[in-house]
């Protein structure tokens, strides 16, 4: 019975790395909560098996990643999804090294535009909401505020 459990959970993996890339931490979840609880040691076995063949690499996620959403989000932003999904710290700032990065008034100046943010017509109420919206974007306020600022003008 263990060794189809095994087969079974190493196949499973497979299966779900067909379609995209999960982060180890993602994989486990997916082998622990699915239709077919799995121990802890068959789980083990089954990550070990695709690692082994380089199918699950967090260090590459993070970069592919990175370069995928740098261009719309901000990097607080990205960090904190990438730590959600299990990636190390270490390996998401060598990911933001590697990656050339987009000036982050750039993007929140998108954001500005994409909104319809009419600096000239905008009261202090709108400017607040467009303040904030951009701050849970994970700007930060310096940048938001020379962004605006420069909107303004």
């Amino acid at each position: 019975m263990g060794y189809d459990l095994s087969k079974r959970a190493k196949l499973r993996c497979m299966h779900l790395l067909e379609r995209r890339d999960y982060t180890e931490k993602q994989l486990r979840d997916k082998l622990r909560l699915g239709k077919t609880q799995y121990p802890p040691e068959i789980i083990d076995e089954a990550i070990a098996y695709v690692k082994g063949y380089r199918y699950v690499d967090d260090a590459r996620y993070a970069r592919q990643y990175v370069e995928c959403m740098k261009v719309k989000k901000s990097r607080r932003q990205i960090e904190q999804e990438l730590y959600l999904r299990g990636v190390e710290r270490s390996l998401v700032e060598a990911a933001f090294e590697e990656s050339e990065s987009v000036p982050e008034e750039e993007l929140i100046r998108g954001w500005m535009e994409k909104r319809h943010y009419q600096p000239e017509s905008a009261d202090e109420a709108e400017k607040r909401r467009m303040y904030a919206f951009l701050a849970r974007k994970g700007f930060s306020g310096a940048a938001i505020g020379r962004c605006m600022k420069a909107y303004d003008e």
